[in-house]
């Protein structure tokens, strides 16, 4: 097996290597080409071509529309929230003043209230 797969080797580089095996290859690289280029200029895949890009086209400006929609979106979420946060800041700043209040008046009784006592 390993001598059967060597001299198979050596016979398709040989071919390769000679001129008439480099030739060949050639003109089968060429054939190639030629039958690429022949595809690409028919009709039908030049139309599938322009359908394609054109829906590339759509595609991606219906994805940057989306974006800018989402964008918009989160922007007025946010402002909400912050407006929403400020309203609440001030409802803690009041709580927070009335608590104060209520400290001191109790502050101020307890401070009357040992003072009558003694």
């Amino acid at each position: 097996m390993g001598l059967l797969s060597l001299g198979a080797g050596v016979a398709i580089g040989y071919v390769i290597g000679t001129k008439t095996g480099r030739e060949k290859a050639e003109a089968g690289l060429e054939n190639m080409k030629k039958t690429a280029q022949q595809t690409w200029d028919r009709e039908d895949v030049q139309e599938f071509v322009s359908k394609a890009s054109d829906t590339a086209t759509k595609v991606s400006h219906d994805v940057a529309e989306g974006a800018k929609r989402a964008a918009a979106v989160a922007s007025d979420a946010l402002k909400k929230a912050a407006e929403k946060a400020d309203e609440a800041e001030e409802k803690v700043a009041d709580v927070v003043d009335e608590a104060e209040d209520i400290v001191e008046e109790k502050a101020e009784e307890s401070e009357g209230s040992e003072t009558k006592t003694t």
